[in-house]
């Protein structure tokens, strides 16, 4: 023992000295055999090497202080070689036996993951599939004589030589576009840069991460940023409003992560309620709604979760003077996995800043007379507004072919206002609640290079509740006016499609949709000094829906597509069939003629209430269609023809549309046509035209649009425009960038809206011992316009990149919203007065938009 323990002791300092000898040295592109012998002279080690194996090996490299077996490491990287210190100065060099390869696979254009990518070491059957983010981790014995062949349906194959890979290093893979196979080529700048546009200008997407400024944004609000696209845009200002070429906002759905929304905005409408760093790529449909989403009937956003790809944790903030929020996302699963949550809360309610006073001035002060210009000194309020949302989503990538997503997300938004006219003793009392949440499971399977599906499970619950209390005497509450709205809907919704590519420039669709909806819409209203009014609406049912779908290629320019889709309403006991054809053709490289037509009809939609609040909004009461004479299903036969250049910098877009809605005209407590009460049947015929042009320089980038839109509205006896008939607007935009900075300017042009004008008022007796009353005498219905709406937007960003001793990136945008301040006007109502005199007249109150409003965002990435 005592021998032993002698051996020991004086073999140790050598291994330690082994261990522990740290290198300093540095080549640059020396021979390997004579990079062994300077080490060897400088650090008295020696190597053993076969000459063939170290022959016409370059090294680079430089290490200061470093370990010698990690230094050795980096030495041999890249060169299939390996190390074993044998003695405590002695080191053998071999070739490796068997290398790590990771490796990531992209669109060599577009840069984007080209999931379930597919190689194969040649002339073996050993094959391997990368996961849904495109990467690979492969394990290849004898690397110096192997060749990894990798491919991907529609890109032409490449053959890579192992030896020339790095082992254990992600090493990006570029695949270049097979001009022969079915794919979409992509129009990587539509309008700025993140905003592209597929070869079939059937799909707009916008990637918010990678996007740049545009006119009035100081963060990247995804729905304010879809409102540049000609043909899209919000009668109110809101973002939350969309209307699609000249459509009801509840004709247009939003999914986030496959789960429907049905409150996309907070502050009445104002601030979308999607946290902008959880958001990444957002596809914006117009030209036609894919068969697979039934239920929209003008307009599809299909909003996707962010994904980061860095192999590591993300972490970021940002603050406006609205609202504050993080996200953070974490890897797991030896990055098979990850897990990413974001939280915000606006913070008004502690703190008002100018852009809140701005948004509340439009909401609460918005009723200008003819006689009075603002708030007269007698009135006095107070509003709390609030609002907070949460986003969760965990993917797995398990075996390659198989990705599963679980996502989540709650929204909610509070108002309370409270004010006390002295002059007219009122007190006004208001409860504003929305509650949102949602979740969805998603499983994509690929079981071939050209078989996948998908199979999605979503819930949705949107809960609003409302009360107005007017308080006329404190002590007596039988003269107080109360109104209350409560709207209740939940959705359940199953989707499983299957995609299927048999030969080139061909692919199938095909699936089936579930439904469990339930609607309940209380309406009640008790007047002191008009009749009360009570209303319940309440419906639930099953609907079914089968849809197939195919597009091909044909010769160089033909593109062919169409689709079906077989509704089932059980509720109705009735069935509806979709049916859509899409049809283009390549003039010439870089010139598509497009065209699509279809049919589409929609069972879930909203009864839209203006004039029963006082905040300057839209009410969306979400309702389901139960009969044919009560709350028939929307139907929209719509036609477009267009055609899209893109050519050295210039992107011209023209589309021609007709759209024939079929569906009951929205409720409104302001005027309608006379001796109609609730819903009253109609068509809608929409005529119109959106034009894109847009010119890129090198760092500079303007577009003009313009979108005519002509909309009546036919009923049983009457013909007048629609509500949204806007019928000319011109937007015309421009950026540009300068080193870390990004400037926009947009200036906009529109017609006013049409209101109903009256024309003054009559006394009516209605006998029978009933006191007269007082009616207001109405021209057509809106056969008036209001004065043309214009605004000036402006807006800056500033990013900064990492640098020592800080490690923070991020970015500051400032934002200015209508720099003039220009007084545009909503809408505008007449109601009867009565002054001191006991004199009545006519009063015309207007209600405004927004005027200048500020905001500055900070966001910072850790």
């Amino acid at each position: 023992m005592r021998v032993l323990f002698f051996i020991a002791l004086s073999i140790f300092p050598y291994v330690l000295l082994a261990q522990e000898r740290m290198i300093t040295y540095q080549s640059e592109n020396k021979d390997l055999a004579r990079v062994f012998k300077e080490l060897e002279k400088a650090y008295n080690i020696h190597f053993a090497f076969a000459v063939d194996e170290v022959k016409e090996k370059k090294i680079s490299i430089k290490a200061e202080n470093e370990e010698l077996s990690s230094f050795l490491s980096s030495l041999l990287a890249g060169h299939q070689l390996s190390f074993e210190i044998v003695e405590e100065n002695f080191i053998a060099v071999s070739k490796a036996s068997s290398v790590l390869l990771r490796m990531f696979v992209r669109d060599e254009e577009t840069g984007e993951a080209l999931s379930f990518a597919t190689a194969r070491l040649k002339g073996s059957d050993q094959g391997y599939i990368a996961d849904v983010d495109g990467n690979f981790e492969i394990i290849v014995a004898n690397p110096s004589e192997a060749i990894l062949e990798i491919s991907f349906l529609g890109y032409e194959k490449k053959e890579i030589q192992v030896g020339t890979l790095e082992p254990a290093k992600s090493v990006a893979i570029s695949l270049e576009r097979d001009p022969r196979e079915l794919q979409e080529i992509i129009v990587k700048e539509y309008l700025n840069k993140g905003i592209t546009v597929d070869d079939q200008a059937s799909r707009i997407s916008i990637d918010i991460q990678d996007m740049e400024i545009l006119p009035g944004l100081s963060e990247r609000d995804i729905l304010s940023s879809i409102q540049i696209l000609a043909g899209i845009g919000s009668a109110d200002e809101s973002a939350g409003g969309l209307n699609v070429r000249g459509s009801s906002r509840d004709n247009t759905f939003i999914y986030w992560n496959k789960i429907p929304v049905y409150q996309s905005a907070h502050y009445f409408g104002n601030i979308s309620a999607f946290i902008p760093s959880s958001i990444g790529k957002v596809d914006v449909f117009k030209n036609y709604i894919p068969v697979p989403y039934g239920g929209a009937s003008a307009g599809l956003l299909l909003i996707n979760a962010r994904t980061p790809t860095a192999k590591k944790a993300v972490v970021e903030s940002n603050l406006n003077l609205t609202h504050g929020d993080v996200y953070a996302s974490v890897p797991f699963a030896n990055f098979n996995g990850r897990i990413s949550l974001a939280a915000r809360r606006s913070f008004n309610d502690l703190l008002a800043t100018p852009t809140f006073n701005a948004i509340s001035n439009k909401l609460f002060d918005g009723s200008l007379t003819e006689d009075q210009q603002g708030i007269s000194e007698d009135f006095e309020y107070n509003s709390k507004l609030a609002f907070s949302d949460l986003n969760l989503v965990i993917e797995l990538n398990a075996a390659g072919k198989n990705k599963f997503s679980l996502s989540a997300l709650s929204s909610q938004s509070k108002l309370d206002y409270d004010s006390q006219d002295e002059e007219n003793f009122l007190e006004s009392i208001q409860e504003h609640r929305v509650r949102t949440f949602g979740g969805n499971f998603t499983w994509n399977r690929r079981w071939s290079g050209r078989l996948s599906s998908e199979w999605s499970t979503s819930y949705a619950d949107y809960y609003m509740d409302y009360s107005l209390i007017n308080i006329r005497n404190e002590t007596n509450g039988t003269e107080d006016d109360i109104q209350s709205r409560m709207n209740d809907l939940e959705n359940l919704e199953s989707r499983f499609t299957l995609t299927y590519a048999p030969i080139k420039n061909h692919v199938f669709d095909a699936g089936y949709q579930f439904n469990r909806v339930g609607a309940d819409l209380t309406i009640n209203e008790d007047f002191f000094f008009e009749d009360d009014f009570s209303e319940s609406i309440t419906s639930e049912g099953n609907t079914h829906g089968l849809f197939a779908n195919y597009f091909g290629k044909f010769g160089s320019g033909l593109q062919l597509g169409f689709g079906i889709r077989h509704n089932s309403y059980e509720a109705l006991e009735n069935t509806r069939l979709d049916r859509q054809m899409r049809l283009n053709y390549e003039l010439a490289p870089g010139i598509l003629l497009k065209s699509t037509a279809g049919v589409y009809h929609q069972y879930i939609s909203s009864l839209k209430e203006v004039d029963f609040v006082f905040s300057n909004t839209i009410e969306q009461n979400w309702i389901i269609a139960d009969s044919e004479e009560e709350i028939p299903v929307i139907k929209n036969e719509q036609v477009v023809l267009g055609a899209l250049l893109t050519k050295a910098g210039w992107v011209v877009d023209i589309d021609g549309y007709l759209k024939r809605v079929f569906a009951p005209v929205a409720r409104n407590f302001g005027p309608r046509p006379e001796d109609e009460d609730g819903l009253i049947s109609g068509v809608e015929v929409i005529t119109g035209l959106d034009l894109t042009v847009k010119r890129r320089w090198k760092y500079y980038r303007a577009w003009f649009s313009y979108a005519f839109q002509n909309s009546e509205v036919e009923t049983i006896d009457q013909q007048f425009p629609s509500g949204l008939n806007i019928r000319h607007q011109f937007q015309l935009s421009q950026t540009a960038n300068y080193k870390q900075w990004e400037f926009s300017l947009g200036y906009t042009l529109r017609s006013g809206l049409p209101y109903t004008n009256a024309s003054g008022f009559v006394e009516i007796d209605p006998g029978n011992d009933d006191e007269p009353f007082i009616e207001i005498q109405y021209e057509d219905l809106n056969s008036n316009r209001l004065p043309a709406y214009q605004r000036l937007d402006a807006s800056a960003w500033y990013k900064f990149k990492k640098k020592k001793p800080y490690k923070l990136a991020g970015e500051i945008g400032i934002s200015i919203l209508n720099v003039l301040n220009t007084n545009n006007r909503y809408s505008r109502t007449f109601s009867i007065e009565e002054d001191d005199q006991d004199t009545i007249f006519l009063l015309r109150s207007d209600r405004q938009l927004i005027g200048i409003t500020p905001n500055i965002s900070v966001r910072l990435k850790f």
